[in-house]
């Protein structure tokens, strides 16, 4: 698959937006630098390696890394450049946040927070490139669900994995949280999946000049999107069940096919553009 690096990026960087996004938002006032250490520091380091990976693996799409330098130039009227701007603030702020951590020094709670403002503006923009395409199957609204899909659902599977086997009362409801998140995601997605196959087809009959090709290559990967819509549902009541009721293997188990659900729709959403 050509594209494979840019499903990399795509889903390493949301995930990593996911998991900065959870950090800034459970942030506790008082935490000592002890512990935040202990129990901020491995998130936010797996979620700088994310991005990271995210984006050594964008520059091999771009076949000459340098080519990044010269997407820079068209700020205002381009979100790739805008993309890329934002995706190298976010992992500097991340970056010097994780570094901060490990030192305990002061300051990283304020980075953690400008990150994850970074990276959602940085998702935002993600989209906003494939939604300004001739592909009609990227058109749509939701691409934008598609992404800020991932980032809840990856986020919450990160969070769920560092805060499993910790049966603190604040601990328990976080993972609760992470439950709802991912259920709510995965019914969003339901919902608006009748409406976009509607607004597709209909733009796909208005089409004169532009291709066909997005539209039918999605008719032949139907039983295939099917399947992925089916195993992130399955994965999403597995984790939830498993998060509810403190199951590590559900929680594990669910975890898998939610994340396999969303390289599949991913892989779906690249090959028909």
């Amino acid at each position: 698959m050509h594209e494979l690096p840019l499903l990399v990026f795509t889903l390493f960087l949301q995930g990593s937006v996911g998991a900065t996004l959870w950090l800034a938002l459970a942030l506790q006032p008082q935490m000592s630098a002890q512990a935040a250490r202990q129990r901020v520091f491995p998130i936010a380091a797996t979620a700088f390696a994310l991005a990271c990976i995210g984006l050594i693996a964008s520059t091999l799409h771009m076949g000459y890394p340098l080519n990044a330098l010269n997407a820079l130039r068209h700020v205002g009227s381009s979100w790739l450049s805008r993309e890329i701007i934002f995706a190298s603030l976010y992992l500097a702020c991340l970056g010097l946040a994780s570094l901060l951590l490990l030192a305990k020094k002061p300051g990283w709670k304020g980075l953690l927070v400008v990150a994850a403002c970074l990276g959602a503006i940085d998702v935002f923009c993600m989209a906003q490139i494939y939604m300004h395409t001739s592909v009609v199957t990227w058109q749509h609204f939701n691409t934008l669900i598609l992404f800020f899909g991932t980032v809840g659902i990856v986020g919450s599977v990160i969070i769920a994995f560092a805060c499993m086997d910790n049966v603190e009362p604040r601990q328990t409801t976080t993972l609760r949280i992470a439950a709802a998140i991912a259920m709510l995601v995965v019914l969003i997605r339901l919902i608006v999946q009748p409406l976009w196959m509607a607004d597709i087809s209909a733009a796909n009959a208005s089409i004169v000049t532009l291709p066909h090709h997005p539209v039918a290559l999605l008719q032949q990967m139907q039983g295939f999107h099917v399947l992925s819509q089916t195993l992130s549902v399955v994965g999403m009541l597995v984790f939830a069940a498993g998060l509810l009721r403190n199951k590590r293997l559900a929680i594990m188990a669910g975890s898998i096919g939610l994340v396999i659900g969303e390289v599949m729709l991913r892989y779906v959403f690249f090959s028909i553009g």
